[in-house]
């Protein structure tokens, strides 16, 4: 039955579900306040190449409005991170463009695309700092080839509007704030504090079969999370 209701139906649905389990049957205090930003050699940074090709200039443009959205926040012990609470829905009201996406395990084209690499770049300093990730989701496939990586397998997390969102919390005693910004096709996210900030190793442990790869997440050689893609060829 599902499968025959219109698309902003079962967004809807979704939204409402996570509205309930966020809002009304929780007391989750979520990170909405952005300051200056700050000037302090305490932080931890990642940096990534954005890949030059024919969708770059509507990711870059999608990546920027989001930015927007993020630089700035300051994080308060015990509260969370939520990307779908400051970014916008990807919609061309919002100004969006059509980007390279991950739909149901295929590539394909959606508005706002693109934008993921940030919340892999977050996610990425949330592990680093030793913060509570809350909500993550890995792609459902791996579309690169060795060569082709900006970024380990298994420290990616996709955001979907609706259905999927990266979540973290703020487990330290001391604020933190985001930082990130652009500079052509380098994309810089930092986490900064105000006091010492211890930064965790992290590494990620790839075993591979014909059908798909299973990566282990260690943080300070502890194992944190797993992560499962399918191959590109299995997708379908």
């Amino acid at each position: 039955m599902r499968q025959y209701l219109p698309k902003s139906w079962k967004l809807l649905y979704q939204l409402l579900r996570r509205y309930c389990r966020e809002h009304l049957f929780s007391k989750l205090q979520f990170a909405l306040k952005h300051q200056t930003l700050w000037q302090s050699d305490q932080q931890i940074s990642t940096q990534q190449s954005i890949q030059i090709n024919r969708y770059f200039e509507n990711k870059t443009h999608n990546i920027d409005l989001a930015i927007q959205s993020i630089n700035g926040l300051v994080i308060e012990p015990n509260q969370i991170f939520s990307f779908w609470h400051l970014v916008t829905a990807p919609t061309l009201n919002n100004g969006f463009k059509t980007g390279r996406n991950l739909v149901n395990g295929k590539i394909s084209e959606d508005l706002g695309g693109g934008i993921c690499q940030i919340s892999c770049l977050l996610y990425i300093n949330a592990l680093k700092a030793g913060l509570t990730i809350t909500e993550r989701h890995s792609h459902s496939i791996d579309i690169y080839q060795e060569h082709e990586r900006f970024t380990p397998l298994g420290s990616d997390a996709t955001v979907v509007y609706g259905y999927k969102d990266l979540q973290f919390q703020n487990c330290l005693d001391q604020t933190l704030q985001i930082q990130i910004f652009r500079q052509h096709d380098q994309l810089v996210a930092k986490l900064v504090a105000q006091q010492h900030l211890k930064e965790y190793t992290l590494k990620f442990i790839v075993e591979a079969s014909k059908t798909h790869r299973i990566v282990r997440t260690l943080q300070d050689q502890k194992q944190i999370e797993q992560s499962i893609y399918l191959l590109n060829s299995h997708a379908d």
